[in-house]
């Protein structure tokens, strides 16, 4: 529990960096001198700043200093499940820079997935995503070339692959079934997303139905934790009785 001036000097801290008083990346500055602004003691000025690392505000590197964190990216559980399609809704400016694309044959966990025969040939894409020009996310897909003929020849680097899936093929995508689970970033993820190697991150693992209810996507998307939060919002029918 946070003593009162705390909390007040919590709120103005994060008043301070939400009006952009310090931008992302911005060093704070250090406990003793922001005591004496506020006129309170270090142990306040403690307590307030690891509140505001809780929330996701700063991050405190030991020996380094307190640094402006990085906006979380909230996605909902509900409604979008295209995370791009979602943050742009929301106003972010969305990259995404591709990083490998091929033909592969069909694992036997993939053909389930996609309702193909195993050794299927289906198309591979993996794209890194930017959100403002911060790395967010490594995205794999697969995609069934049996019901996507010459899925493989477009040119998909400036193009929205539903988009195409929507105008070249008339494949309109209604469901997804999605799940996440924490891991820890891999060497090669971790330079993709700069970030440390076994840092702390979400895997996303996502099926994709059309209209007809036909899998026509598998995606495997790993998330910083650092800056992606899911979102969860439910309806509530009943008043909670206790």
């Amino acid at each position: 529990m946070l003593t009162r001036l705390a909390q007040q000097l919590a709120a103005t801290l994060e008043a301070q960096i939400l009006d952009g008083r310090w931008k992302v990346g911005d060093r704070l500055p250090p406990e003793r001198e922001l005591a004496g602004q506020h006129e309170v003691s270090r142990t306040v000025v403690r307590e307030a700043l690891e509140d505001l690392e809780r929330s996701g505000l700063i991050l405190r590197h030991q020996g380094r200093g307190t640094f402006v964190a990085p906006r979380r990216l909230e996605q909902s559980l509900l409604g979008h499940f295209s995370i791009v399609e979602s943050l742009r809704a929301s106003g972010q400016a969305v990259s995404t820079r591709l990083l490998d694309e091929r033909v592969v044959p069909a694992t036997r966990t993939m053909a389930r997935e996609l309702d193909v025969d195993p050794g299927a040939h289906v198309l591979h894409i993996e794209r890194l995503r930017l959100a403002d020009r911060v790395p967010f996310m490594v995205e794999r897909t697969w995609l069934p070339l049996s019901r996507l003929p010459g899925l493989d020849t477009l040119d998909l680097t400036q193009r929205s692959l539903y988009e195409a899936l929507r105008t070249e093929y008339g494949v309109v995508l209604e469901r997804a079934v999605e799940s996440f689970e924490p891991v820890l970033l891999t060497a090669y993820e971790a330079d993709a997303l700069d970030r440390p190697a076994g840092s702390p991150a979400l895997l996303l693992l996502r099926t994709t139905f059309d209209a007809r209810d036909v899998p026509a996507e598998a995606a495997r998307a790993v998330l910083r934790a650092d800056i992606v939060r899911p979102l969860v919002e439910r309806k509530v029918h009943e008043p909670v009785r206790f």
